[in-house]
């Protein structure tokens, strides 16, 4: 039986034999070059830090990865150049349209130091021209203006593709090098060829770095308010090392007929899955775990609190790595322990279980307050007495010498609960519910735990769907996202917990995916700068987020299976068929949302604000405009089709970003 998701992630792919590149080619003839680069490498921003000087490929996708290609252009003095291309081998790629994109960059670079945060910077100037399509295995030939090249001695060519969500790459070394030919117009002249301003096409929006969000992030642990995302370790980034389109995720999680049918019932145990990247050698555990660390600090979030389901085995291999890749990151990122009360982990007894954590808390990784005690969060923190968590807590200070500062989270945030708990915590938190309305009808919590002495977590979650358990509830696009923010910021809560990092299971996930990229992430940077800093960040730029589900929620799937109700926990608000389009705009804007053909045009304000529109099947897409120019667009890479494959009943996303 097929796969029913979209997949995204790279083969791993090995050229040629290894080496430096080669230098440049003789003149092929008199009227015409040949020439390889004098340096190549690709950087990625899901590992800002990282050097991917030593792969046999280079990578290139709409915005996390950019491919570098210095090349001696010295033998162009004198000459008018006629035509230009560059020759490519493609190795794999997950793209179903045209999009290699080639822009000039600064060429004071090594692919000894390059990286995310040390690349050369890009022009914005396209040079590419026509639509070039890559086919793996195949040679694609971009075509390049012939006005961009000069005899400046070197030129540096930023390669990435213009199509979201999707991955290419393409071989470095040996037979199959990049090479640009260039086709010269004439005899040789006395002056090198005269450049000429990039064309612009009407409406084309200026060049910016997409990696660029339209506001300031708060950088990690830059204020005494804290954001932590809850780490889930079934789901880290690979759980095999293996390429995408035969990993775990894909074979067992993602099919329908995976572990030999066991969630058959439910169309399949996940709907979305992390964003691949490619295998690796060494601890690929640790290296993704760093990227993920990554991943989180670069958007202001300052650290992770794990879930500690079992002590042995592989979530708790996890959870070590987790602690690992933190401290490989060097970023200023801490990892909370989150003792998981409904798991095996939390029924263990006293001196085993406070073993276990001492060695949790020896990592330098480990949050430990300005008073030196360990920070401890919970999950379900009532299924054990405030006895219990007391006696945890004086095993680990007399037998380790780690006191310990406890975060109750409960599942039923009551007043019994709250009072009982918050003599021996050092704050209160619940798991929280996840629908709009049920969040703002919920008692400020935070002005409980204040009035008891104590700090509040307050929970912040983005939609909750289970397809295993047949529930879901009404997110109301980015409706429960905002709402948890505002009620966090409004109550003046002190700590914050995403619910959640990586649990794919119940489609919470804030980590970038398959299904919804980074555009959960962003937005979420926006209200959690907010939030740590007390006033809403300055917009600077124009950015569009779109999200809608890929069905109605009434349509029927392929797949015989049980269906899920807008029920969880215990409450019910009623589903919704709708496109939403949430901008951030530097001035007001008109933005005109397509919805399966359907248009409609409104004017939207300076600031953040959401338009939605009603769902239909067919494409969705969003683009602003200011005194009759294009500032940006998104077109969403998933359809809404009459049909689903399985019932997946998630909100997905898209950005102008093309993240």
């Amino acid at each position: 039986m097929p796969v029913f998701a979209n997949q995204l992630g790279r083969s791993a792919t090995t050229g040629a034999a290894n080496g430096a590149p080669t230098l440049a080619l003789a003149p092929t003839s008199a009227q015409s070059m040949s020439l390889t680069p004098i340096d190549s490498g690709w950087t990625t921003t899901r590992a800002p830090h990282a050097n991917e000087s030593n792969t046999s490929f280079l990578s290139a996708t709409n915005s996390q990865d950019k491919t570098f290609l210095k090349f001696d252009t010295a033998g162009l003095a004198g000459r008018v150049v006629a035509s230009a291309s560059l020759r490519l081998k493609v190795a794999s790629t997950t793209a179903t349209v045209s999009g290699v994109r080639v822009t000039v960059a600064t060429s004071d670079w090594t692919s000894k130091t390059l990286t995310a945060q040390h690349r050369p910077r890009s022009t914005g100037d396209v040079i590419s021209t026509g639509d070039t399509r890559v086919v793996a295995n195949r040679v694609a030939d971009v075509p390049l203006r012939p006005d961009a090249l000069a005899a400046l001695g070197h030129i540096t060519f930023q390669l990435t593709y213009g199509q979201p969500f999707v991955s290419t790459t393409f071989y470095k070394v040996g037979k199959f090098v990049p090479i640009l030919s260039v086709v010269f117009a004439g005899s040789p002249t006395t002056a090198g060829p005269t450049l000429s301003p990039a064309p612009t096409s009407p409406g084309r929006p200026p060049a910016t770095a997409s990696t660029d969000l339209p506001f300031v992030v708060a950088t990690s642990n830059s204020s005494p308010k804290k954001v932590f995302a809850h780490y889930f370790p079934p789901y880290p980034i690979s759980l095999d090392n293996k390429p995408a389109e035969a990993d775990y995720y894909t074979a067992n999680y993602l099919n329908p007929n995976g572990e030999s049918d066991a969630f058959l019932s439910s169309g399949g145990l996940l709907r979305d899955r992390p964003i691949a990247v490619t295998p690796s050698s060494g601890d690929f555990r640790v290296a993704n775990m760093r990227r993920e660390v990554d991943q989180a600090a670069d958007s202001g979030i300052d650290g992770f609190t794990v879930d500690v389901l079992s002590l042995s085995g592989q979530n708790w291999d996890n959870t070590i790595a987790l602690e690992q890749g933190a401290v490989a990151s060097g970023r200023n990122f801490v990892i909370v322990p989150n003792l998981d009360m409904t798991a095996s982990a939390g029924k263990a007894d006293i001196p085993t279980l406070a073993g276990k954590l001492s060695q949790l808390f020896a990592s330098p990784s480990a949050y430990r307050l300005g008073s030196g005690e360990f920070v401890l969060s919970s999950f379900a923190a009532e299924r054990q007495s405030p006895a219990w968590w007391s006696e945890l807590q004086a095993t680990l200070a007399s037998k380790y010498s780690m006191k310990i500062a406890l975060i109750s989270v409960f599942l039923n945030a009551n007043d019994a609960n709250l009072a009982a708990y918050a003599p021996i915590s050092y704050a209160l938190g619940n798991w929280g519910v996840r629908t709009a309305t049920t969040i703002f009808s919920s008692p400020d919590y935070a002005a409980k735990a204040h009035a008891l002495g104590v700090k509040w977590m307050s929970p912040v979650a983005v939609q909750d769907v289970r397809p295993r358990s047949f529930l879901y509830a009404e997110a109301g696009n980015t409706d429960t996202l905002r709402a948890s923010w505002k009620t966090a910021i409004s109550n003046d809560a002190d700590l914050v917990q995403m619910t959640t990092w990586n649990d794919y299971s119940e489609s919470t996930s804030f980590a970038p995916s398959v299904n919804h990229g980074y555009s959960f992430l962003d937005i979420n940077s926006y209200y959690a700068s907010q939030f740590k800093t007390g006033t809403a960040p300055q917009i600077t730029g124009d950015a569009l987020y779109v999200t809608h589900r890929i069905q109605l929620a009434d349509a029927r799937p392929k797949l015989a299976q049980r269906l899920m109700s807008p029920t969880l926990s215990g409450t019910s608000t009623a589903p919704r068929d709708t496109v939403e389009v949430l901008s951030f705009l530097a001035a007001p804007a008109s933005i005109t949302i397509t919805v399966g053909g359907v248009s409609t045009t409104y004017s939207a304000p300076k600031g953040e604000s959401s338009k939605t529109v009603p769902l239909s099947t067919g494409s969705v897409s969003a683009t602003a405009s200011r005194n009759g120019s294009a500032i940006a667009g998104v077109t969403s890479p998933f359809a809404v089709v009459a049909m689903p494959e399985v019932q997946d009943l998630e909100y997905y996303a898209a950005s102008s970003r093309g993240k």
